[in-house]
């Protein structure tokens, strides 16, 4: 009799431990939420839904203003950093290497939190030598409407329709192989 209630949790417990992941959807993934191994390995934090992107129309250093809209059908990089952050001035040079002949098939804006310290920013810019879009976030409400607090870096990713797939925080290296790798996976770029 024991040996029939152990077999029988056994092949219980066999069971839910195979199920469990599909217990926490109750529906099938959504081709936004397909696996992305190299996401995972890259640390991007996936959104779980595909909701709208915050649009916010900012100035950037050279005085031009910039609106997320303008780039509705082209894949979108956010990353939101300040100029007090040492991780995110080192980020920033890379950031701009990683660009270099993708263009054509990303947008990568980079709006600096402490815009009122604006000649600072273009002193940065300038020593590391980026050509991306810098925004200045002075009293707009765009870093609320994505939900950045405490931590820079914070690069949010947007595909061509808009929508918000996630998020990766903090530093990382965009010039590995797994950065293409998962931009390639998640954005279906080239």
């Amino acid at each position: 009799m024991k040996k029939k209630i152990v077999l029988l949790l056994s092949i219980t417990l066999g069971i839910l431990v195979l199920l469990i992941p599909f217990l926490g959807s109750g529906r099938a993934a959504s081709p936004s939420q397909k696996g992305c191994p190299a996401c995972d390995s890259f640390g991007v934090q996936r959104s779980p839904e595909r909701k709208e992107a915050p649009v916010f129309s900012l100035n950037s250093l050279d005085g031009k203003q910039i609106s997320l809209s303008e780039f509705k059908g082209k894949p979108v990089l956010i990353t939101f950093w300040a100029t007090w952050c040492e991780s995110c001035k080192e980020e920033l040079p890379v950031l701009n290497n990683f660009c270099v002949g993708k263009e054509d098939q990303l947008v990568w804006l980079l709006i600096v939190i402490d815009g009122e310290r604006k000649k600072a920013a273009q002193k940065i810019v300038n020593q590391n030598k980026v050509t991306l879009p810098v925004l200045l976030l002075l009293k707009e409400k765009a870093m609320d409407q994505y939900g950045v607090r405490g931590w820079v870096p914070q690069t949010f990713i947007i595909d061509r329709e808009g929508r918000l797939l996630g998020k990766i925080v903090g530093p990382r290296d965009w010039c590995s192989p797994e950065a293409w790798s998962c931009l390639k996976e998640l954005l279906e770029l080239r």
